[in-house]
């Protein structure tokens, strides 16, 4: 059976339908608006794919998601939220090509990664067909109301109220850091803005991984992904005080280098990573809370554990400074037009290669009574003229590297094996006798 068109979500029914609202007028919420408004044809949907295995959830029960989502998230709420006609506003479902298996599930993936957003900018897709006994939950997000580690939060509460283990959003978020002038001081200043004018200014100027056409208005994204066992890493996190975003990007700089084909990979790769700023899970409504970084991938380094040591010793400076409460407070003070520019310069292919972001997965963990959660698969958006965005996810005991490309991005489907083999070359030389097992 061929696979079902992805339904365009319908307009809203009325003059009255709300539109998106960012968190507290936030540096990043105006500034992706602005990114929006300059690049109509790249949508900033931000996307969990939820791999379920069990019957497939009923239509009043994704109406009831979407119900909590908009009790616990104001700022996704549609007007009359507790109507059903609403609710059927923001709820979707679109079937793979039966018995495709992952194959067609990234189809659809893909679909979805363009397909409008309602009003309100958020909604949910329940995806079947591509397997017996399987299904996927997909909600996706405006990037200008809510961030992924947000987004993570979000339906973790969700689940909890559904289990009947918990009704509301948790603790009263703690005040933004830097919001008295008692936290600041000259020099964290300084090293605030010299954080955000790497991103704007972009020397040394970034290779451009490829060349790549301008997206057609019904031309698919196309993804691939990996799953890594988290106990795997854990002694070489440990080894060199890394996290598992920190190894990906040792190992996807490895990747990068062994692409398919032969063709030459230029050495000034540079990722451009996001930072969060949250303090811990709670504050979803915060909406966007994270800083960027541009990290030099060492892409022509043969030896995997000095690959390792420069991108950690990066992440952890950036770390530092970003924890700083200078860093928000300037973001706060920020204009509208400096917010934009900044966005916008940063994303160009000559200041950064390709979107490398890590979004833990919903904190807690995901128990749906009748229903198991096989994978979590963090789909990001893809900057205006990239060829490659990198999302990272760990959840359940592995780890999900997600790959998000434009046709024409060539040895996309050989990357999440490179990967895999570059994490066993660093596992096996950053602890001896391990073997990467």
């Amino acid at each position: 059976m061929p696979e079902s068109p992805v339904p365009e979500p319908p307009g809203p029914e009325s003059p009255a339908a709300a539109g998106p609202r960012p968190g507290r007028g936030d540096f990043w919420a105006r500034a992706w608006a602005a990114y929006e408004r300059r690049y109509p044809a790249d949508p900033l949907v931000m996307a969990q794919a939820f791999l379920f295995a069990g019957l497939p959830p009923s239509r009043a029960e994704l109406r009831e998601m979407v119900r909590l989502a908009a009790r616990l998230m104001p700022a996704l709420a549609p007007a009359e939220a507790e109507t059903t006609a609403v609710l059927d506003r923001h709820v979707f479902e679109t079937q793979a090509e039966r018995g495709s298996g992952e194959r067609g599930l990234r189809a659809v993936l893909g679909r979805l990664a363009v397909a409008p957003l309602p009003d309100t900018g958020a909604d949910l897709w329940l995806v079947t067909g591509y397997a017996p006994g399987a299904f996927a939950l997909v909600p996706r997000v405006r990037h200008g109301l809510l961030d992924g580690v947000g987004g993570s939060a979000v339906t973790a509460l969700i689940v909890r109220a559904l289990a009947g283990s918990g009704h509301g959003p948790g603790p009263e978020p703690a005040p933004l850091a830097g919001a008295g002038p008692r936290t600041a001081s000259g020099w964290g200043v300084c090293r605030a803005a010299l954080l955000l004018a790497d991103i704007a200014v972009g020397v040394p100027p970034a290779a451009r991984l490829a060349v790549v056409r301008d997206r057609a208005p019904d031309e698919p994204l196309l993804h691939r992904w990996a799953f890594l066992r988290t106990a795997l890493l854990r002694p070489v996190m440990s080894a060199f005080d890394a996290g598992p975003s920190d190894v990906v990007l040792a190992c996807l700089a490895g990747a990068l280098g062994a692409r398919d084909g032969g063709g030459r990979v230029p050495r000034t790769v540079t990722a451009l990573v996001p930072v969060t700023l949250r303090a811990d899970a709670h504050g979803p409504e915060d909406g966007n809370r994270f800083v960027g970084a541009r990290v030099r991938l060492p892409v022509g380094e043969p030896d995997p554990v000095r690959r390792l040591a420069a991108v950690a010793a990066r992440m952890r400076t950036v770390r530092r400074v970003a924890a700083r409460p200078e860093t928000e407070l300037l973001l706060r003070w920020c204009p509208d037009a400096v917010a934009a520019w900044t966005l916008r310069r940063g994303l160009r292919p000559r200041v950064s290669s390709l979107l490398a972001t890590h979004v833990p997965g919903p904190p807690g963990g995901l128990r749906v009574p009748g229903r198991r959660v096989d994978h979590v698969v963090p789909l990001t958006f893809l900057p205006a003229r990239h060829p490659l965005a990198v999302a990272v996810m760990d959840y359940g005991g592995e780890i999900c590297v997600a790959f998000t490309a434009r046709a024409g991005f060539g040895g996309l489907d050989g990357l999440p094996r490179r990967l895999e083999e570059a994490v066993r070359e660093l596992c096996a030389a950053a602890v001896p006798g391990d073997g990467g097992r």
